[in-house]
């Protein structure tokens, strides 16, 4: 009776298997149903190709330095800008005096001359061929030409017409050497340069400041088609990223936090479940990293292996030792090793910078992998003997019943 029961109950076992998908909760489709269920697609086996690169005494130099994309280094000419110059769509105010009355552009003594013997022409707009249009001297160049020098043009067509000119011009409304700075600034817009030059941080005081925290606030600068994006902090700690801006550059303020993903046999993870941290400083270690993480798990992880993963660039690689040949893109897959169990591994890591971005893994322990297997033997043996547990009672309830 006890060996029909426990037949009876295994069939119910089997029957429960082989339904679970349609049974047991789940919080979306199964691996194998979404193969199945796919139309088209492609299968590979083949892996990515990654560097590997051991943290050392021989390496720490390099990676110890924090990230090289700057302003400084991406844009060469940091100097102010060059005297300010007249553009299109610019408009100038032009004022035309004479040495005495009865002139060109001033009337005659019995005409009652204003003192001065001058004359405000209306606001003149650079059209789109750069030039201004003036009365008795057509149309002038302007474009491209300082004040001073639109002033001797001027003067050099009416010299054999007016008495002895001579010409005022100053900006009445500046629409060439303007800025855009945009993003998560408290007054986007864009504003027109002075002729002394102006810096990224005066900028973006002029369009009200940024909105969030210098930490968490990156500055990405377009000029002439070139793109680069540097953290706030780091302008604002640093006066040589404050590099002074150009005519038509745009200034683009964007909120994003520095983050990296914690993973492996971390504190963090096993009592926290949050494997994305913040920075909080402009700069990270990956010492204060794995002290974010909560440190190591005293139960599951192996010191020796820790790892950092990125995409990293093909010249620093090389000045690593790289072999770089063997890669196709110039953003390469990179995994750095460090070694806890070296003493001297706690000091490379108390140097190796993280990047945003960046993933850290702590392996488990190569014993781990027992006790879960051990885990899974008792738990497997803990699971018969409630079977059988289970069938002794139901064949001694129905002897009881019968």
């Amino acid at each position: 009776m006890v060996r029909k029961t426990f037949q009876v109950l295994a069939g119910l076992l089997l029957l429960i298997s082989m339904s679970a998908c349609a049974v047991l909760p789940g919080t979306g489709p199964s691996s194998e149903s979404v193969e199945n269920y796919a139309t088209a697609g492609i299968r590979s086996t083949n892996a990515l190709p990654y560097a590997l690169v051991d943290v050392s005494a021989d390496t720490i130099g390099f990676l110890s330095q924090p990230n090289v994309v700057s302003f400084k280094g991406s844009f060469r000419d940091r100097r102010p800008k060059p005297q300010q110059v007249v553009g299109v769509g610019d408009v100038l105010n032009i004022s035309i005096f004479e040495a005495a009355p009865g002139g060109l552009f001033t009337p005659g003594q019995s005409a009652g001359a204003r003192p001065g013997n001058f004359v405000d022409l209306p606001p003149q707009a650079v059209d789109q061929r750069g030039n201004i249009s003036v009365p008795y001297a057509g149309e002038v160049p302007a474009a491209g030409r300082t004040l001073p020098e639109v002033q001797q043009a001027v003067v050099a067509r009416l010299r054999n017409r007016a008495i002895e000119p001579q010409v005022v011009v100053s900006l009445n409304q500046q629409h060439s050497s303007v800025v855009s700075v945009l993003g998560d600034v408290n007054a986007p817009g864009v504003f027109a340069l002075n002729s002394v030059g102006e810096r990224l941080l005066a900028l973006i005081a002029r369009a009200g400041g940024p909105k969030y925290e210098a930490i968490e606030s990156y500055v990405t600068l377009q000029r002439d088609g070139k793109k680069v994006k540097v953290l706030l902090s780091r302008i604002v700690h640093d006066p040589s990223e404050n590099i002074f801006v150009r005519p038509n550059d745009v200034i683009f303020l964007t909120r994003e936090s520095p983050t990296f993903t914690a993973l492996g046999a971390l504190n963090q993870n096993v009592f926290g479940y949050n494997s994305e941290l913040t920075f909080d400083v402009e700069s990270l270690t990956l010492a204060q990293a794995i002290g974010k993480a909560g440190g190591l798990n005293d139960q599951q992880s192996d010191p020796a292996e820790v790892f950092v993963f990125r995409y990293e660039d093909r010249p620093l690689l090389d000045k690593l030792g790289v072999d770089t040949n063997r890669f196709t893109y110039d953003r390469i897959p990179t995994i750095y090793h460090v070694n806890l169990r070296d003493p001297s591994g706690m000091l490379l890591a108390s140097g190796f910078q993280i990047r945003s971005k960046d993933v850290m893994y702590v392996a488990n322990a190569r014993v781990v992998d027992y006790y879960k297997l051990l885990t899974l033997i008792n738990n497997t043996a803990n699971t018969t003997s409630n079977v059988s547990n289970a069938a002794i009672n139901v064949n001694a309830a129905t002897k009881t019943r019968w």
